[in-house]
């Protein structure tokens, strides 16, 4: 008896831990965009195509699935070229982030921003024009 109670114990505590592993860790970007302002933490003015006089434009992130603090970058490509990775660090399951980018008026053409993990995996990205 005692022995099928430990063995159904065992059992009921690996069938409980298993989504825990599952989920402790798995970064997801939940949403991703480029505005053109982030005001009490949302974005605002989002787009995919900007005039070439914006000045500054933020890629917004939402962030699900961290299993306590890591770290995560957008990586601005101008192109081809990549022009600014910026860290941001993440502090819990459910955490929204942002970067900026001063843009030059002769900056224009296709831009995207890559949100990368820690360890080089891609969780999103986003692309957009200045015009």
């Amino acid at each position: 008896m005692h022995l099928r109670k430990t063995l159904l114990t065992s059992i009921a505590a690996m069938i409980f831990a298993i989504p825990a592993l599952v989920w402790a860790g798995t970064l997801e970007v939940r949403d991703v965009a480029i505005s053109t302002g982030v005001e009490d933490r949302v974005p605002t003015g989002i787009s995919s195509y900007f005039d070439a006089s914006v000045g500054k434009l933020y890629a917004f992130t939402r962030i699900v699935g961290a299993d306590g603090e890591t770290r995560i970058y957008h990586k601005w490509y101008h192109g081809d070229v990549l022009v600014a990775d910026v860290p941001l660090n993440v502090r819990s399951g459910d955490w929204r982030t942002w970067s900026s980018k001063n843009v030059q008026s002769d900056w224009t053409g296709d831009w995207r921003v890559v949100v990368v993990s820690e360890d080089g995996s891609v969780l999103g990205s986003v692309k957009f024009a200045v015009n």
